[in-house]
C-alpha cells in the first residue's frame, strides 16, 4: 500500500492477511482467546479491600491470632478469617448455596458451598492462595495471597 486513500493496495493486503489465516500456530490461536477471555478482568477480580495483616498495631496481650481479609468487587463482598489452618468466610450481596473454591499454588484446591446466610467454612488454609467465586456462570476471583 503506497498511500492512505489506495483502497485496492488495503484489500490485497487484508486478503493476504486471510489467506495465511490457517497457518496460525495452534499455541498462538489459544493465547489469543485467551487474551480475549480477560478482557472483563476487572469486572471479574475481587479486590482485596483489608488485610488485617498490614495492619500495624501494637503489641497487646490476648489479642486475637486470627487474620481477617475482605474482597469486594463485581457487586460481591467476600470476608474471611483465617485462624490457625481453619478458613471461615461469609460471602455478601448474594444468596445462599454458592461455592466457594479456595485454589491453592500446588494445585489443590477445596470447595464449599454457603449456607442460607452466606458463611462457610475451609480447612487447611496456608500457603499461596487465591479464592474463586461462581455465580451466573461469571467467575470472581482474587489475587493470590499467602496465608
Amino acid at each position: 500500500m503506497t498511500s492512505w486513500t489506495d483502497d485496492d493496495g488495503l484489500m490485497d493486503q487484508l486478503a493476504d492477511a486471510l489467506a495465511q489465516e490457517s497457518g496460525v500456530p495452534p499455541h498462538r490461536r489459544r493465547a489469543a482467546y485467551g487474551a480475549f477471555a480477560w478482557r472483563t478482568v476487572d469486572e471479574d477480580l475481587l479486590d482485596l479491600v483489608h488485610d488485617s495483616a498490614l495492619q500495624t498495631t501494637a503489641a497487646v496481650r490476648g489479642a486475637e491470632d486470627a487474620r481477617t481479609l475482605a474482597f469486594a468487587g463485581g457487586g460481591l463482598s467476600l470476608e474471611l478469617e483465617v485462624d490457625d489452618s481453619t478458613l471461615t468466610g461469609q460471602l455478601l450481596s448474594s444468596g445462599g448455596g454458592v461455592e466457594v473454591t479456595m485454589e491453592r499454588a500446588d494445585g489443590e484446591s477445596r470447595t464449599a458451598r454457603t449456607d442460607a446466610s452466606g458463611f462457610f467454612t475451609l480447612p487447611g488454609a496456608s500457603g499461596p492462595t487465591r479464592f474463586a467465586v461462581e455465580i451466573d456462570g461469571t467467575v470472581h476471583r482474587t489475587e493470590w495471597l499467602v496465608l
